[in-house]
């Protein structure tokens, strides 16, 4: 089919949901908001807890999008965040022990975005930050696209979002904390609590807090916790406290694979300072390398072997090893919009300390951020477990940082690298703790400066 032909198809679909959907938009518009009786009965009595319950459940499920006078070209959601947060912020405000109105609360509060959907086309096209303004929640809905581009809308939305989520953030902790003081031995508050300085970036509280609603919670509670605390141990360099979690969630029997995989404990290990390699299925490997072996005999001969960038130092030839670096970069290098989150391996490492070999320290510092980009990005989950190959490696990245920001007079960022090669690794595999001594050393000369 010709790219004309898909295109005419595209517009014609488009036609159709247009005018299937318009009716019933503005039939929408004119019904009655599924809330509506919840709003009425807190607004008739706001002491009514059990009414500013519903009405928050009723509000964060409803992602309806409407037409504002009839027009389908400018969508809104249908119901507004702001009376269910402030009919629950009154709800435990009159009874701080009432838990069934903080999940609906801290949906709120902690949303990074909110989807839109329609019943008339069955699909969620629309997504919006969560703008906080005073003491509202704006959400205002934008077009997500058929076709991604390089930068997801998605993850325009949530940066807008974090961009402007210190407020609810810090609301939510102050609630956490409240609720916390009047039912000691419950973990919920606590996760909240803990949840809440982690967006904020106070990861050792967080590992603190988060920790203690472990310790009081269930093997399910702990289930759900564990990425949130795995990040805050991470984050907060405490490596003995990140695998003694890790390793009792990978002995969970009754922990869900999709969520933590073999392969996501093997990369999590590595980023610990261990090589635990998942189990081999030995049948798969065989038939994997009987067909590689096959593949092989049959193609022909290789060209002649062009010499290597190490070849090319040592020959002083450094035009010849730019260029054989800068092919070694492209092929590395992902097309745009392959994949949102990109994974690292030892060979970019390879190339960050090639440009260094070169004096092309401007060149090795990007190649670094890039490794680095995972370990900040949120969520952490999805980012981290997916960034890096089953060998550990990156300690060495870190290392090579701290050995630049030194050298750049960035004493700080040296510092915060060289804890973390310490904090992470110290206590790993015994080959790897080499690399913890010469960051110990480099931390104890920054300290006699």
């Amino acid at each position: 089919m010709t790219g004309v032909t898909m295109q005419h198809r595209w517009f014609l679909i488009q036609a159709v949901v247009s005018a299937v959907s318009a009716p019933v938009l503005r039939a929408l518009q004119h019904s009655a908001a599924p809330c509506a009786r919840y709003e009425a009965a807190v607004r008739a009595n706001p002491n009514d807890l059990a009414a500013a319950v519903s009405l928050g459940h009723c509000t964060t499920s409803d992602e309806e999008m409407i037409a504002p006078g009839g027009d389908s070209a400018r969508l809104a959601f249908r119901t507004s965040w702001t009376p269910a947060l402030r009919a629950l912020r009154h709800a435990v405000a009159v009874d701080p022990s009432y838990s069934r109105a903080y999940r609906p609360l801290f949906f709120m509060l902690f949303a990074e975005t909110r989807d839109g959907c329609s019943r008339a086309t069955g699909m969620c096209l629309h997504v919006a930050s969560v703008i906080r303004d005073g003491d509202s929640l704006i959400t205002v809905p934008r077009r997500v696209p058929e076709r991604m581009s390089d930068m997801s809308p998605y993850d325009d939305a949530v940066r807008e979002t974090i961009s402007r989520q210190g407020p609810s953030l810090n609301e939510a902790r102050a609630l956490a904390e409240r609720w916390a003081s009047v039912a000691p031995n419950d973990y919920r508050p606590l996760e909240y609590h803990g949840r809440a300085l982690l967006r904020l970036q106070d990861f050792g509280a967080a590992a603190d807090v988060l920790e203690h609603a472990a310790l009081l919670g269930t093997p399910e509670s702990r289930r759900r916790l564990f990425w949130e605390r795995f990040e805050a141990l991470v984050k907060s360099n405490r490596g003995a406290d990140a695998r003694r979690v890790l390793d009792e969630a990978a002995a969970d029997p009754g922990r869900d694979t999709t969520q933590l995989s073999r392969f996501t404990i093997a990369g999590l290990n590595t980023l610990l300072g261990r090589y635990r390699p998942p189990p081999v299925d030995s049948v798969r490997a065989r038939q994997a390398r009987a067909r590689l072996d096959s593949v092989l005999r049959n193609s022909p001969p290789p060209p002649p072997r062009e010499p290597t960038f190490e070849e090319l130092i040592a020959a002083g030839d450094t035009a010849g090893a730019r260029r054989a670096l800068a092919r070694i970069d492209s092929m590395m290098a992902l097309p745009p919009g392959t994949m949102r989150f990109p994974r690292y391996e030892l060979n970019h490492l390879y190339i960050a300390q090639s440009y260094l070999a070169l004096r092309d320290t401007a060149r090795a510092e990007a190649m670094l951020a890039d490794i680095e980009r995972p370990f900040h990005e949120r969520p952490f989950q999805f980012r981290i477990s997916f960034a890096y190959d089953d060998r550990p490696w990156v300690g060495r990245a870190w290392l090579l940082s701290g050995d630049l920001a030194a050298a750049r007079g960035r004493l700080e960022d040296a510092v915060r690298m060289y804890r973390r090669v310490v904090g992470l690794w110290g206590g790993g595999d015994a080959d790897l703790q080499p690399v913890v001594d010469e960051a110990r050393v480099m931390l104890d000369s920054l300290s006699r400066r």
